[in-house]
């Protein structure tokens, strides 16, 4: 195998390990925490009867909206939102799709 070709094969399962690790990171880190906050909610609710916290449900949904989106999310939020974005330009950049060479029918 010629030199210019093992190094493009050698690079090419590089970025795709790259890609992987950090996917892996960026879900680790971003995915997991707010699916295990999920599921921990759903287990945990099971009020049958009257809560504190029902009532100051109901004045959270009965607040006005004048607030813009932005300040009501969390800069936690976004950050997790970005890393996601980043990941999947950095997919779409690294491995493009194929396009096929042989002309149409």
């Amino acid at each position: 195998m010629s030199r210019p070709r093992l190094y493009r094969r050698t690079w090419r399962h590089a970025r795709f390990n790259l890609a992987v690790l950090l996917t892996i990171v960026v879900v680790a880190y971003a995915g997991v925490p707010q699916v295990v906050r999920v599921i921990d909610a759903l287990g945990g609710y099971t009020a049958g009867h009257y809560e504190p916290k029902d009532g100051e449900r109901g004045q959270w949904l009965q607040r006005s909206d004048d607030e813009g989106l932005l300040t009501r999310i969390p800069w936690g939020t976004v950050f997790n939102i970005t890393l996601f974005l980043l990941v999947a330009v950095m997919w779409l950049t690294f491995f493009p799709s194929r396009v096929s060479r042989r002309p149409p029918h």
